[in-house]
């Protein structure tokens, strides 16, 4: 079972303990019902037992024949629903359809009619007489019966007025922590301070207070981190450009000395590439030097493209942007797809929606689900070994992000390889090649 709101947990748990209480009180009701009609029943039963009993015995004693009165006391039961056997002065005849069995005086049971219909017989005992009465129970038990149907529908109803209410109650509870989740969004996404929002509920007031603390904490040391990290990069600038311009000013005779200025090179180009990755993620995610302008995408594919790769961009793709963290981003991808690809297939400038998206193509072995998931981390590697320092993508992810974008990456047309793309805010301006240039 996948994961569910807080609301619906709630939710559910308090329908669940409301219907079982409900169910418990429904089943109580029937039963207590129940027992209280069969007393009444048992009580009445004993009731016209002792009185045909009675009624018998001043019969006898007045002088009638026993027949005689037994028949007469048997006719007047008979006349308010009531069925008798008499065991003394001498025993009567059955009664039609009703078999009484044989009881002590005072205990009762319940017999069946002809008709599978209930009856609740008692027996009494006195000096001359013995009576066993039946009274008929159909009606008790079909009372209880439609008590049990009503009380079951009064549930189902309860239930469901119970659930809206519910629902109302622990939305309405939830909203404070709804606003927290939206507020802690807003930090992350501005990666300032937020005034957290109004709460009226003490415990999520502590929550906010708490949260309020850490994250301001957090952003402190985020941000000396990030001056750190861009004054140590600073830094190392000034000895950088100094080496580089002392390799300017060598001038090797022999081919080992030029191989060994070549490397010297290209080293120095890949601690300069570090030293920019550093100020970029050294820098807030919303934020663009204060340099930018409007950027051709198109221009900046064709430039960086190697010569045997296939470039798909109109004339003008421009956005509003910064031109060289847009081309650092993209030597990063042609970078990343030489290391791990063989070389990039193709460099692809395109509409997504309002934005301009930059990607890069290859037909290397390509990544898994999870590796495409996590190959924008910063200091993630695809491999143990190779050149990789774990910055390259992290910083495509940044440069996207400051220029109100993202990234994606995604199995190649075929299945094969990769597709890198990142997206560069709004169109500033697009024109397609025409007919005749083409």
């Amino acid at each position: 079972m996948g994961p569910r709101t807080l609301e619906a947990r709630l939710t559910g748990r308090m329908l669940l303990l409301a219907g079982i209480a409900l169910v418990g009180v429904g089943v109580a009701a029937v039963v207590v019902t129940d027992r209280v009609l069969d007393a009444a029943d048992t009580s009445r039963a004993l009731g016209s037992a002792a009185g045909a009993r009675d009624a018998l015995e001043h019969e006898l004693g007045e002088g009638d024949p026993p027949q005689v009165a037994i028949d007469e006391v048997a006719d007047e039961a008979a006349g308010e629903g009531v069925r008798l056997v008499v065991s003394r002065p001498v025993r009567g005849p059955q009664v039609p359809g009703l078999s009484l069995p044989e009881l002590s005086p005072g205990s009762c049971a319940t017999v069946a009619d002809e008709h599978g219909s209930p009856w609740r017989a008692c027996a009494a005992e006195g000096k001359r007489a013995a009576v066993v009465a039946a009274i008929p129970i159909g009606d008790r038990r079909s009372a209880v019966m439609t008590l049990a149907r009503g009380m079951l529908g009064v549930v189902a109803i309860a239930l469901l007025v119970l659930w809206l209410a519910v629902k109302g109650a622990v939305r309405g509870a939830l909203r404070e922590l709804t606003a927290i989740i939206g507020w802690t969004a807003r930090i992350v996404d501005t990666e300032r301070a937020v005034p957290p929002p109004h709460a009226g509920t003490v415990e999520v007031i502590r929550l906010e207070e708490a949260f309020d603390t850490l994250v301001r904490r957090l952003l402190e040391a985020l941000a000396r981190e990030r001056a750190n990290s861009a004054h140590i990069a600073h830094e190392l600038r000034t000895p950088l450009t100094a080496i580089v311009a002392e390799l300017d000013c060598l001038t090797p005779n022999d081919e080992s000395s030029r191989a060994a200025v070549s490397r010297v090179r290209s080293d120095v180009a890949r601690l300069a590439d570090v030293i920019d990755a550093i100020l970029v993620l050294s820098t807030r995610a919303d934020s663009l030097a204060s340099g930018s302008g409007v950027v051709n995408v198109a221009d900046v594919a064709r430039e960086l493209a190697p010569g045997d790769v296939r470039v798909e961009a109109p004339d003008e793709a421009l956005v509003q942007g910064d031109e060289r963290l847009v081309a650092l981003a993209l030597r990063n991808l042609l970078d990343n797809a030489r290391k791990y690809a063989g070389g990039a297939e193709a460099v692809r400038v395109s509409r997504f929606g309002d934005a301009v998206q930059l990607a890069v193509l290859d037909h290397g072995p390509g990544l898994d689900d999870a590796a495409r998931a996590r190959m924008f981390d910063r200091y993630w590697r695809g491999t143990a070994d190779g050149e990789g320092r774990g910055l390259g993508l992290a910083l495509v992810r940044a440069v996207a992000e400051r220029h109100g974008g993202d990234v994606h990456a995604s199995p190649g047309p075929d299945g094969k390889g990769l597709d890198v793309s990142m997206t560069l805010g709004s169109i500033v301006g697009w024109h397609e090649p025409s007919a005749a240039d083409r």
